[in-house]
């Protein structure tokens, strides 16, 4: 019996020797991806495209009381964000100087014919998640100078790639739904000096602002 004790004293040393490097390669990885974490938050997008994003990039919320009941962030995708994020998205994938020029084309395109709004929406109500429905919960307009109100073209609900959507929009969490919000644009006397982006329904209302 004495000689089964010591026989599984030294099975259970070597099997806690066998564990130490196990350990420490899992705490190295996990510090790792902290770092990883970090970097792709505050650093691997660059300062002036960052700058850019918040210059464009409102938010608000929708409260019953004491609850928040609906968080909401949107981008307006002016030919500014939109040159910025296509240098910022040829950057990061690395493309060719033709393929950078055609994106470029592109997206300045789509800013002469269309207010673009990239939104990010969190409900804990999920029936209130209905932006892109025909019967939708939700009026939406586009209002500028406070006079025109304009209804969308189109609400397409996105489907989210997270690691390229929190790169780019890093205001976009794990927790909400993605939608575009499209509007076409009208021709003007002379250019608006500021833009209102409302969503409104039974539950309670929302206005984002830009001056411009």
């Amino acid at each position: 019996m004495p000689g089964c004790s010591k026989n599984r004293a030294i099975s259970l040393i070597y099997r806690f020797c066998l564990l130490i490097p196990l350990l420490y390669l899992f705490s190295a990885c996990a510090s790792s991806l902290n770092v990883y974490h970090k970097l792709s938050d505050t650093e691997y997008t660059s300062s002036d495209y960052r700058a850019i994003l918040a210059r464009w990039t409102r938010k608000g919320s929708i409260h019953r009381g004491l609850k928040t009941e609906l968080l909401i962030a949107a981008t307006y995708k002016v030919e500014e964000f939109r040159r910025a994020y296509t240098e910022e998205y040829a950057r990061v994938y690395m493309l060719t100087s033709a393929q950078n020029a055609t994106m470029m084309d592109d997206q300045i395109e789509a800013a002469e014919d269309y207010d673009d709004f990239l939104v990010s929406i969190y409900t804990e109500e999920k029936e209130w998640d209905d932006f892109s429905e025909r019967d939708s919960l939700w009026k939406i307009y586009l209002i500028k100078d406070g006079q025109l109100r304009i209804e969308p073209l189109e609400i397409r609900k996105v489907k989210k790639s997270r690691a390229l959507s929190e790169t780019f929009y890093p205001f976009i969490s794990p927790w909400s739904s993605i939608y575009l919000f499209r509007f076409k644009k009208k021709d003007l006397p002379q250019p608006s000096k500021s833009v209102e982006l409302v969503l409104t329904s039974a539950p309670g209302s929302a206005t984002l602002r830009w001056d411009l």
